[in-house]
């Protein structure tokens, strides 16, 4: 039988192993451990609007690519992908993108900049929005259809955009996204 001190050490220890563990993966991926952080709950909500703002309905491609730093970062592989085959930066493949989209989704504007940056000024629909230091993410609710359903039933599904804010603009971006021949094929649409 374990003592009651024994639990508790136990608990310290694996803190400690998990604390270091966490420390060693920032220290080769640069990235800033939560304790750096300090960030008030004041910063924390301004930052939460900064992305409720990118992902509004109804924005245009102007406000939306002005929250946008030029020293953006993507992570998001079809689109890393994309900016390395034109050997553009992020941004550029960013703001090429959304310009696309706008055009395409929004036929017939005739300044896209100030047209919807979405098709017919639809957004996400965020079901939760969560602020640690300078990340925030979004868990964006989907409707997808069901292969398997003759009826032309839809799912639920759900998915995240995760930024990191600073001064007010988006400087990077994670989401889940995957490289697969429907995807490439619809980018692919996109830039004809």
């Amino acid at each position: 039988m374990k003592s009651a001190t024994t639990q508790p050490l136990s608990v310290a220890v694996l803190c400690l192993v998990l604390g270091a563990a966490l420390s060693a993966v920032a220290q080769v991926h640069d990235v800033p451990m939560p304790h750096d952080c300090s960030a008030s709950p004041a910063q924390l909500e301004a930052e939460k609007k900064v992305v409720l703002d990118f992902i509004r309905p109804g924005i245009t491609l102007r406000e939306l690519i002005a929250l946008i730093d030029p020293s953006y970062i993507q992570h998001n592989p079809l689109v890393v992908k994309a900016a390395a085959e034109k050997h553009i930066s992020d941004y550029e493949e960013f703001k090429l993108l959304f310009t696309r989209a706008a055009a395409a989704g929004n036929p017939g504007e005739q300044n896209v900049l100030d047209g919807p940056a979405r098709p017919r000024g639809r957004g996400p629909h965020a079901v939760s929005v969560m602020a640690e230091c300078d990340l925030v993410t979004a868990i964006i609710r989907n409707t997808r259809p069901d292969p398997t359903a003759s009826s032309g039933a839809t799912y639920e599904q759900f998915s995240f955009d995760t930024f990191r804010v600073r001064n007010g603009r988006l400087i990077e971006h994670w989401d889940n996204e995957e490289i697969t021949t429907e995807s490439v094929e619809a980018l692919r649409k996109l830039e004809q």
